[in-house]
């Protein structure tokens, strides 16, 4: 700060921006789980997806479903003890209102993929249904494993003027 009034110029302004943005940047990156665990977190989910989509009268997709759920079960066990080793305390259920909104919005596309990878193959005929969702759904959860490690999908802006 160049002068008594607490305004800086331009230059600081930018150099504090900056510097701002790596801290943010270094943050996520600290928090980032390492990718094989993503990778692993994201296949076990769309086992589940595909198994649930190719079942019929339980046969064996029905085990691969199983397995796909306890193996999701670990691998984000694993997730979260990760966070333990690195000191970082993971809140499960959402605290504010914002992240109970964004968390609703992904257990509904979660569920709209899982249902009508299902539904759109046993009834439409359409047989690679449960392939596709099941990519989709491994894709966007590795995204989000990736992009928000932390779990908050929303930055709130407010600002008071």
């Amino acid at each position: 700060m160049s002068n008594e009034k607490g305004t800086i110029s331009k230059e600081e302004a930018a150099a504090t921006l900056k510097s701002v943005d790596s801290t943010k940047r270094d943050a996520i990156q600290s928090f980032r789980i390492p990718l094989l665990l993503i990778t692993l977190i994201s296949l076990s989910c769309s086992l589940v997806v595909f198994s649930w989509g190719m079942t019929e009268h339980d046969n064996l997709w029905a085990l691969g479903m199983y397995t796909g759920a306890a193996s999701f079960g670990i691998f984000v066990a694993l997730y979260l003890y990760t966070f333990h080793l690195l000191g970082i305390k993971v809140n499960i259920l959402p605290s504010s209102k914002e992240r109970i909104k964004s968390e609703l919005v992904l257990i509904l596309i979660f569920a709209v993929i899982f249902i009508f990878g299902r539904q759109f193959r046993v009834y439409e005929g359409f047989e690679y249904a449960p392939h596709i969702a099941a990519l989709i759904a491994g894709s966007f959860m590795a995204y989000l494993l990736y992009k928000y490690p932390t779990g908050e999908y929303l930055q709130g802006m407010k600002h008071n003027d």
